[in-house]
């Protein structure tokens, strides 16, 4: 029985579930975090640079426009240009030379009238550009040149820090630090929100399944979902219904076992009862009285073989003894012996060989099936009846048919016709000595063989089983490996 009991918050499915999603959230975020950090700090940087780049071309010019030509006072021009790039860009430093090389303004103040001549500076003075990177330290080289770019007279010289950048930009980490942990916290909230949307019908299943388990196996579940979920209480209804089903099945065994053995019992019981409680009695009574003591013997005696031959077909002592024989050949050894009990009921039995076949089958067990059905022919048939059986087959199939001319059976009983004690009328069953087992190991029999039996039944004109059986037998061998 599934108890009611309420399970630890924190071996929850859904806390489980949210835990892994979350951490497995938060490493990808903090790894996808940092990466994205990075690539934009990257881009940045490049841009800065071209940026920075940018305005050295165009101080360059305007050097050249403004302060070189121009009739006022140059230097004052100059660092006028300088202070400007400079409020810009702090973290960059900034030198003009002049077509010498010889520093004319620096932004620090430090290099005044000293001359740098550096490969940068010399590309410079040749009219090209230098923009060179190297490690963490970036240079800039730009020329200064006259109307027709032939004559350069000076240089601009930048050179900066990329780590000056990245510490500018350490400023808005702790902003984009808290805006991730602000998503992240709304992601997380989402997931646990779809987790709870998602594991709400393991819930319903639960409590669907501890009121079957207290006995309301119809108990309904408000689950119609054409999702996994919904093919889950599909096959655990299937696999609820077929429990309850052989658990049904069980009981009933259990009960009519204990009531056949039962009924011989209490036969006995009041025979000898009888035989004692009167005095003096007849010699003729006492045999009359032992008789059917005897029968009643003989009647749970058969009851239980046909209990263990059931049992034993059904638990696993069901391997096949193959061999290959004639099967009209057996079935006329079966009718043989049966005549006397057909002479007892004046029925006939009456064998139909349409082709011989050879059958690869267990002998045994199927003579055993064989003379089931045929005894159920003449325990049941009518005074002066027939039974008759056809041997035929088909190119897989060896096909026999057993027909009687009894009362017949109605169809409502063909679907529990081989299950185990049913009988469709338990009083003529009695009468004619029957176990009600017969049936059932015919069934097994024949499943074992992997065959199929039918039947077809008319009241008051008889019944007919059609048994198929495949003519050759396909053992299963485990492969060696």
């Amino acid at each position: 029985m599934i108890q009611s009991k309420k399970v630890s918050w924190y071996r929850s499915v859904q806390v489980r579930l949210f835990a892994c999603i979350t951490v497995v959230y938060i490493v990808s975020s903090i790894i996808l975090g940092n990466l994205l950090y990075h690539v934009w700090e990257n881009y940045w940087v490049n841009q800065k640079i071209t940026e920075i780049s940018r305005y050295a071309n165009f101080l360059a010019s305007d050097i050249a426009i403004n302060c070189l030509t121009s009739e006022e006072d140059p230097d004052q021009n100059l660092n006028h240009e300088l202070q400007s790039f400079s409020r810009l860009y702090s973290y960059a430093r900034v030198m003009i030379l002049d077509e010498k090389a010889m520093v004319i303004q620096d932004s620090s103040q430090t290099k005044m009238g000293r001359y740098i001549v550096n490969d940068d500076v010399l590309m410079a003075l040749s009219g090209k550009i230098a923009n060179v990177q190297e490690d963490s330290f970036v240079r800039l080289a730009i020329p200064i040149t006259d109307y027709s770019g032939s004559t350069v007279d000076g240089v601009v010289y930048v050179f900066f820090s990329v780590d000056t950048l990245l510490e500018s930009l350490s400023i808005n980490q702790g902003n984009f630090t808290l805006v991730q942990f602000a998503v992240g916290v709304a992601v997380c909230a989402l997931f646990y929100a779809l987790i709870a949307i998602f594991t709400k019908p393991f819930k319903s299943i639960l409590n669907w399944l501890r009121q079957v388990s207290n006995g309301n196996a119809e108990a309904p579940i408000d689950l119609q979902r054409q999702d996994d979920y919904g093919l889950m209480v599909e096959a655990i209804q299937d696999v609820t219904h077929d429990l309850i089903a052989i658990d049904r099945s069980r009981k009933e065994f259990v009960s009519n076992v204990s009531h056949e053995l039962k009924t011989p019992l209490s036969s006995i019981k009041v025979l000898t009862e009888s035989l004692l409680l009167q005095e003096s009695v007849p010699e003729p009574m006492y045999k009359e009285f032992l008789q059917d003591i005897n029968s009643e013997i003989d009647r749970q005696t058969t009851i239980v073989n046909d209990l263990l031959t059931l049992v034993r077909l059904e638990e696993g002592e069901n391997a096949l003894n193959i061999s290959s024989f004639i099967l009209n050949d057996m079935t006329e050894d079966i009718l043989k012996r049966l005549k006397p009990l057909a002479q007892g009921k004046n029925v006939e039995l009456v064998i139909e060989s349409v082709r011989e076949v050879e059958l690869e089958a267990d002998e045994t067990k199927l003579t055993l099936a064989l003379s089931n059905l045929i005894q159920n022919g003449v325990k049941y048939n009518k005074e002066g009846g027939q039974v008759k059986v056809v041997i035929d087959s088909d190119h897989l199939n060896a096909l026999i048919t057993v027909t009687d001319t009894g009362i017949g059976i109605e169809k409502e009983h063909f679907n529990k016709l081989f299950q185990r004690f049913y009988r469709v009328d338990k009083a003529r069953d009695r009468e004619a000595g029957g176990s009600g087992l017969g049936l059932s190991i015919v069934k097994q029999i024949i499943t074992l063989h992997k065959g199929t039996i039918s039947v077809e039944s008319e009241l008051g004109e008889g019944t007919s089983f059609l048994v198929k059986l495949p003519l050759i037998q396909v053992i299963e061998q485990e492969e060696e490996e």
